[in-house]
């Protein structure tokens, strides 16, 4: 029975040794998260924490997988052990939510503790702000209106300005939370941010921070991140 046990474990390890595990920890404690990873590097698995924030239409622990899955039985192994430490998994989802896409041998495990659902979406009407420019050298405000319609400005006169104005007015959406779009009037340019939240909280109270990042490079924008702050 020893040795039957042992075989399995065996075949358990080879089946899951090269699948990649893209672990989501946003709404995991320290002591979940080292809990998840040690059991299913036990199997083999090889884990991939992130924080990022979780696409739309997920209320549940999911996990999201390829169908390049390598296995027969890879995600029952991995659902079942789940189980095993307290993790129940409702939701097993094909290829892709939202934006987020995983190919080849890899898969997406998204972990939402009982009670607890995600706060920190932000809404298209909270987004209806002007925010200023953080984490560059340059001094710029952007502006979202709730027509759908954004203005750059910057705060100091530069050669940016002058020779790319065209870019500085157009059009916003979000297009896949948490990744908001911005379009040229002329359409010749599209910048991506991606939507943050977070408290901070100083000598006064708790701040609540809007934060847009970008996403690539920008080559005729500084790449700013924008910020908002309200106090709660």
């Amino acid at each position: 029975m020893k040795m039957i046990s042992v075989l399995l474990m065996c075949f358990f390890i080879f089946a899951c040794s090269s699948t990649k595990v893209h672990l989501y920890t946003r709404y995991l404690s320290a002591e979940e998260t080292e809990a998840v990873t040690k059991n299913l590097e036990g199997l083999g698995f090889d884990i991939i924490v992130n924080t990022l924030v979780f696409p739309d239409g997920i209320e549940q622990s999911t996990l999201l997988y390829s169908p390049f899955v390598e296995g027969e039985n890879t995600l029952n192994i991995l659902i079942d052990t789940l189980a095993n430490i307290g993790w129940l998994v409702p939701t097993v989802q094909l290829i892709f939510a939202g934006n987020h896409y995983y190919t080849k041998n890899s898969v997406g495990l998204l972990l939402l503790p009982d009670g607890v659902r995600q706060s920190d979406k932000v809404t298209r009407q909270d987004l209806v702000n002007e925010y200023e420019s953080g984490n560059c050298q340059d001094s710029m405000t952007l502006r979202l209106n709730s027509d759908a319609s954004y203005q750059f400005l910057y705060l100091t006169k530069t050669d940016h300005q002058s020779r790319k104005s065209e870019q500085l007015k157009g059009s916003w959406q979000i297009t896949s939370y948490p990744y908001i779009e911005l379009v040229s009037s002329n359409k010749m340019w599209r910048f991506y941010y991606e939507i943050q939240k977070n408290i901070e909280t100083d000598v006064v109270g708790k701040i609540e921070i809007i934060e847009l990042k970008p996403v690539d490079d920008h080559y005729t924008l500084p790449k700013c991140s924008f910020l908002y702050g309200l106090r709660v």
